[in-house]
């Protein structure tokens, strides 16, 4: 580390001194390891447009969401100012900053301690963190599973009651469900006859045309939520995906971007903006930290939007307090992995959260599930964990819409969580003080899955 860094991190230090809440450490820890760092800056928004929006007021869905947008580009682009300002001064020609319009942050790359002092003494800023890199509910693989084995339906797909529900003529017709995950093998034989197709995918990272799946999760997922060859909850939704994930790790600008695509999806090179083309839900079957609200506006704005948000709680159990961000969100769905047996499995991760909220909010199949994958238009794979349990409660929550698509979020918890099954086996843990006979508790949440009981 030359003299200059070191002079530049040391007036940095002094600065942060006097604002410790403006750079977070870590930014001042990985300086100390590079002379350069990947930040997220987040400024002050002039007004909180979320809770000033009025849904009531548009005539269409449609009217909201672009209403919605148009307000949150237009606030959020006024709070980057300063920002934008100050990197176009010719002594940072050539800095990269990635502004978003969900909320008021921009990524840039390679930002130097002068500038992220600079940056720090601008008006308006509020937080200037190290870029995350958010994983992938990192899956437990068992086995390969051959095309010639797949017969019926899937043990959870059953379980759950889906095909009860499809016997009276709903299978999803008519919802999309969007995924955020590692991208989707799009010519899969048990995902092909429903993809969206255009307005369907992006690639925040190399904006490539068609989907494709980077490490075969998202697949995974996906054929989970809409396949056909049995493995799907919902087999006639429409699905559509953003690659937010590179392999396992998803970092957090990505996301940001793939968070945008799914409330106003665009074309493949992010432009042309078409806001009736958003999902009714988005599956994420990634996380990770404890009480980390990064993310907090982003769910805020897609709920306003009536998108309904479906997270993983994450595989770090057995230990209570392990529930990911967002998974431990208060207002969006936290689902928890149960196995074959009904017992909770020993790695899904548990409540209570670091504010003290009961989660998961509900649990689902995700032992040895059998889905889609990425290595041929036939493969199939048998995985576990909370990423297979989210796209099972994210189907449900389709064939629901699919039989009434007036349905809000509130009231689709209501049906989801007072119709589980709750007879299940003694988990042995008392998070937080619940336990396993009372409900909702820490272990299950409010139970198993199961949407032929729900209305």
């Amino acid at each position: 580390m030359n003299l200059r860094v070191l002079l530049s991190l040391a007036a940095l230090c002094s600065s942060a001194a006097a604002t410790p809440s403006v750079v977070d450490r870590r930014v001042h820890r990985a300086l100390q390891q590079h002379d350069k760092v990947n930040i997220l800056v987040t400024m002050k928004q002039p007004k909180n447009v979320l809770e000033s929006f009025q849904e009531s007021a548009y005539p269409s869905r449609t009217k909201r969401i672009e209403a919605l947008r148009s307000e949150l580009q237009k606030t959020n682009t006024e709070a980057l100012s300063p920002l934008a300002g100050l990197l176009a001064k010719e002594s940072f020609s050539g800095v990269e900053m990635k502004p978003f319009w969900i909320t008021p942050r921009a990524a840039i790359k390679d930002a130097t301690p002068e500038m992220i002092q600079q940056i720090a003494s601008l008006p308006g800023v509020e937080k200037i963190e190290e870029q995350r890199i958010i994983y992938l509910e990192e899956p437990e693989f068992v086995k390969d599973a051959s095309p010639e084995a797949l017969v019926g339906q899937e043990w959870g797909v059953k379980r759950i009651g889906a095909p009860q529900v499809w016997a009276d003529g709903t299978t999803g017709q008519g919802i999309v469900v969007g995924v955020i995950d590692s991208g989707v093998r799009g010519t899969h034989e048990a995902l092909a006859r429903n993809f969206v197709g255009k307005y369907g995918w992006f690639d925040p990272e190399k904006k490539a045309p068609e989907p494709y799946d980077a490490s075969g999760h998202g697949s995974h997922c996906t054929g989970t939520i809409a396949g056909s060859k049995g493995v799907g909850v919902a087999p006639s939704a429409k699905w559509m995906a953003c690659k937010g994930c590179r392999g396992r790790g998803c970092p957090d600008d990505d996301l940001l971007e793939c968070a945008q695509f799914m409330l106003c999806p665009t074309d493949t090179d992010g432009k042309n903006p078409d806001c009736s083309k958003a999902p009714r839900i988005v599956s994420n079957s990634w996380g990770g930290g404890q009480g980390d609200f990064w993310y907090k506006d982003v769910v805020d704005a897609w709920i306003k939007a009536g998108i309904i948000p479906v997270f993983a709680m994450g595989n770090a159990g057995p230990e209570c307090g392990t529930a990911n961000s967002p998974g431990d969100y208060p207002n969006v769905i936290g689902v928890g992995s149960l196995n074959p047996t009904e017992e909770l499995r020993r790695t899904s991760s548990k409540g209570p959260t670091v504010n003290g909220r009961i989660k998961p909010d509900i649990t689902a199949p995700g032992g040895l599930i059998r889905s889609a994958y990425n290595r041929s238009d036939t493969d199939y794979n048998t995985i576990s964990g909370t990423s297979m349990a989210t796209p099972h409660v994210s189907g449900a929550i389709a064939l629901l819409l699919s039989q009434n698509p007036e349905l809000t979020i509130d009231e689709i918890k209501v049906m989801l969580y007072t119709t589980t099954d709750q007879s299940l086996p003694a988990s042995n843990y008392t998070c937080g003080g619940t336990l396993d006979a009372n409900w909702p508790n820490n272990q299950y949440g409010h139970g198993r899955l199961n949407i032929f009981n729900a209305p």
